[in-house]
């Protein structure tokens, strides 16, 4: 699949005067991990909710590689891009897990008999082949996301949209959809395009695009952009922990990695130092 594009893309609500996405031009990489980053109001969700076509451009054009997401396209468009919202709760339509996830199949046609071997193999994607006949009410908040996530990958987009998906979980169930996020990067070839403001999650990502006010001011692989901290001083976005620590290290000094690393990167860099 070629790039995303965005070419001189505008958005304001038809009855409001405030532009939500100024005139903007970028291009984003498809089979990558993508953090959207912005404080609120920066524009993240409407770039995402124009990218999957549940808004259109006042002015420009999106192109997902040779498709423009438009009207006409619509159909195509939803089946090619995912999106799992903050709150689970808002995606469910069945009683149970098994009917929750066929609802997609059946939105787009799929032969009645092929759906338990669909359904089954989209639980075992997220770590919930056990829970099929379960209800959705007696699920954890991590549970009711995983069977989100199951529900858009049942019908097989190559991109998948996570808009703020961990910010209602406690840190257990947090940690448990990230780590699941990076299982579907590494071993499902999806694009995954991931909306948070905490840069301890965004770093986890390939490639970050950061919104303020409408406008991209930062679009670049992850580490480059991380690496630029009179810009999140600018944006007073907090870096990540590890990135914390390794300018106390610096500032205190102490031998530490003059790059930027991951928070994981510098827990594993810490414990040899230490052992």
């Amino acid at each position: 699949m070629q790039e995303i594009k965005f070419n001189h893309v505008t958005f304001k609500y038809p009855d409001s005067n405030k532009v939500l996405i100024d005139n903007q031009s970028f291009v984003l990489p498809t089979n990558k991990w993508i953090s959207i980053v912005g404080h609120n109001g920066s524009g993240k969700s409407t770039v995402v909710r124009l990218l999957n076509g549940l808004l259109q451009p006042s002015k420009g054009k999106i192109l997902i590689g040779d498709l423009e997401v438009n009207e006409q396209h619509l159909e195509t468009v939803h089946k090619l891009v995912g999106m799992v919202f903050q709150n689970p709760e808002n995606q469910f339509v069945g009683s149970t897990v098994a009917e929750d996830v066929a609802f997609g199949l059946e939105n787009y046609n799929v032969a009645p008999e092929e759906m338990p071997t669909i359904i089954k193999q989209a639980l075992k994607s997220v770590g919930m082949i056990d829970y099929e006949d379960s209800l959705i009410a007696d699920l954890s908040g991590g549970q009711k996301q995983r069977i989100a996530i199951a529900g858009v990958l049942a019908v097989k987009p190559k991109i998948i949209i996570f808009d703020e998906a961990t910010s209602m979980l406690d840190p257990v169930g947090r940690e448990s959809i990230m780590k699941l996020l990076e299982t579907l990067h590494h071993d499902g070839g999806y694009t995954i395009i991931m909306i948070t403001h905490d840069l301890n999650e965004a770093e986890l990502a390939d490639h970050i695009l950061i919104l303020d006010q409408g406008k991209v001011v930062a679009n670049d692989v992850t580490k480059k952009v991380l690496s630029n901290h009179q810009l999140l001083r600018k944006l007073q976005l907090t870096p990540a922990a590890g990135e914390q620590i390794r300018e106390k290290l610096i500032h205190a000094g102490i031998k530490a990695p003059q790059e930027y690393i991951t928070t994981g990167e510098m827990v594993r860099w810490l414990k040899q130092k230490l052992n």
